[in-house]
């Protein structure tokens, strides 16, 4: 997709409903990978988490539309509270959610996603994704991010986390 054809705006109050389901769609295939670990490492979906990253200012979160339509978005944050939650790094962006229409993948929309994020002032960008899912990992790759270690034996047993610098 060409560039033009993308509009990249924050969402608003009545796109969370649309997000929601996308998020749903697209990780369930992956919500069982985590059923042995502790509750901190299994996905959480809910409908008041996609609310959260609209309507927190803690949050970034970006829309991807084409022709008046969502086909994508991101959430993350750059803020203390978010990146101690997650063992990051000050100056660090965490990615908590990429998340792109099925009908849409593999036409540039993560990407397009990924470069609305503001760079002043960080270091890198990072992000925790299922072992599983080896198309976000390929993604992300692809995307100039590395894996990295450093945190729990637990976590790695079904995650990973990579980052990429800025």
């Amino acid at each position: 997709m060409k560039a033009t054809e993308l509009l990249l705006r924050k969402p608003v109050d009545a796109d969370v409903e649309s997000m929601y389901i996308m998020l749903e769609n697209s990780l369930s295939p992956y919500l069982t990978v985590n059923n042995s670990s502790s509750r901190d490492f299994q996905l959480i979906i809910d409908r008041n988490v996609v609310e959260d990253y609209v309507k927190r200012d803690v949050y970034l979160c970006l829309v991807v539309e084409i022709n008046s339509e969502i086909a994508g978005w991101l959430a993350g944050s750059s803020k203390t509270e978010v990146l101690s939650e997650h063992s990051c790094s000050l100056g660090d962006f965490y990615i908590e959610e990429i998340v792109v229409d099925s009908r849409y993948r593999r036409k540039g929309i993560g990407s397009f996603l990924l470069r609305g994020i503001p760079k002043d002032r960080l270091k890198a960008i990072v992000v925790d994704t299922p072992l599983i899912n080896k198309q976000a990992i390929t993604f992300y790759e692809k995307s100039g991010f590395v894996k990295v270690l450093g945190l729990s034996e637990e976590f790695y047993k079904t995650w990973t986390r990579m980052s990429k610098p800025v």
